[in-house]
């Protein structure tokens, strides 16, 4: 992993409004550009916010319409850009993962494999974890009510993800639950996590904030002060992570013989 600078946008989210909410992803990946940002990371469904009714008609293709626009933002900015948007394929609907490179290239997606709540009413669950080799090293990327689950992060891990971005929206009154799994993720697999929250309310939650870049060892590099809208900065520093796995490495030493009942239904 090369050293970079990761910014997480703390943000609310106009439901239903792709336009407002595009001018608004505009707007930090502009001052994270102003800070030397190397990426930025955006919370779950930043173009529409969680709006199930109206999905059927707000979802786009990946690449589409919108995604289009994040490519020109992260070029225009010289900025890689994670963030989640509603995708409809082949009349099937997925809460889907990005990451832009900051040429505007879109590198890959990943369909968010645990669904949470009404959910499952709506969307279809992905099937697999993706890993993206960017300019700084390899990279994952999992969504919200995936952090719930450490295999998720321990098959980003394993496919040699040192950093996962982690959009999300997650509600009230789960604010011990976030701090737990995001801090637990980044220190079960020495990897570094930036876990991005929303803020605001939509129909059915109100979102809390406390979006945090977490460092290796399970400690917070840098949070948000709480539920405002914020921007958020950290420089991650390669040897943190290789001084650790020098000295203990966990993926080494797991014992995958004595894991076997984890893999039965």
């Amino acid at each position: 992993m090369k050293e970079l600078k990761i910014a997480c946008a703390q943000i609310d989210m106009a439901l239903g409004d792709k336009k407002v909410n595009l001018e608004k992803a505009s707007k930090f990946a502009s001052m994270a550009c102003d800070k030397n940002a190397d990426v930025i990371c955006y919370p779950e469904y930043l173009t529409t916010g969680y709006v199930p009714e109206k999905i059927n008609n707000l979802a786009e293709p990946i690449p589409g319409p919108s995604t289009e626009k994040l490519q020109s933002i992260a070029e225009e900015n010289n900025i890689c850009i994670v963030a989640s948007l509603a995708e409809v394929f082949r009349d099937k609907l997925y809460n889907t993962g990005i990451f832009i490179d900051s040429e505007g290239k879109l590198l890959g997606k990943y369909r968010k494999v645990h669904l949470f709540h009404t959910e499952p009413n709506y969307f279809q669950r992905g099937n697999e974890y993706v890993t993206f080799d960017t300019k700084f090293g390899k990279v994952g990327l999992m969504i919200c009510y995936d952090a719930i689950f450490p295999e998720a992060a321990r098959a980003l891990a394993l496919e040699g993800a040192e950093i996962i971005f982690m959009p999300a929206n997650w509600p009230e009154p789960f604010i011990p639950q976030w701090l737990l799994a995001t801090g637990a993720r980044a220190l079960d697999n020495q990897v570094w996590v930036a876990a991005v929250n929303r803020v605001g309310t939509d129909d059915t939650f109100t979102y809390f904030g406390r979006s945090r870049i977490v460092d290796p060892y399970g400690n917070p590099a840098v949070e948000c002060s709480g539920n405002n809208e914020e921007i958020i900065i950290v420089k991650l520093e390669p040897k943190k992570s290789e001084e650790f796995k020098n000295t203990v490495n966990f993926l080494q030493d797991r014992q995958p013989k004595t894991y076997t009942r984890i893999f039965r239904n």
